[in-house]
């Protein structure tokens, strides 16, 4: 009897799906208009795509949200690809850093529905710890397999050529 442990991860969404993160124009996002189609749960994860040389995402609090402040964020990403984890049922609030660009519609607020699947997105990632449950399992083909601790290797090598050598011998 097979044990199987499933892990249940939350849904990843660009933001702005493939405008991303950038300044709304007639050809791009209204990035509030975005976030309320979608039904956000604890665990989903926001990815941010942008141009770094020109943007920037800074997470901070509802009035500076409200004013475009960028004076004071909470927190500040500037990588270009940025994944924020949703951790908690609580609004966030989102600005890019750049000058003017909140005031042009780089703004973006976040509301949490809890934790749980979310109707939006009838299948969520899983991941099966156990692969015996998987009918044609492939030990060879599944990378975990080789994931063992480099002394179990070595016990693994040895014990496989010393085999290998009496073979020989016989």
């Amino acid at each position: 009897m097979a044990i199987v442990s499933r892990v249940s991860f939350g849904a990843v969404y660009k933001v702005g799906d493939d405008a991303g993160w950038s300044i709304p124009n007639a050809q791009s996002v209204n990035y509030n208009a975005w976030a309320e189609a979608i039904d956000f749960h604890v665990g989903d994860i926001l990815s941010f795509e942008y141009n770094s040389l020109f943007h920037s995402v800074l997470e901070v609090s509802r009035d500076a949200y409200e004013s475009c402040n960028t004076q004071s964020p909470m927190k500040s990403y500037t990588t270009g690809k940025d994944s924020i984890t949703l951790e908690s049922s609580d609004p966030r609030y989102f600005i890019c850093g750049a000058p003017g660009h909140c005031q042009m519609g780089m703004k973006l607020e976040i509301r949490t529905n809890g934790a749980g699947n979310s109707p939006n997105v009838p299948t969520r990632p899983m991941l099966q710890l156990s692969p015996y449950s998987s009918p044609g399992w492939n030990p060879w083909l599944e990378s975990s397999a080789w994931q063992l601790p480099l002394a179990t290797k070595l016990v693994i090598a040895v014990a496989a050529l010393a085999i290998f050598s009496i073979g020989f011998i016989y």
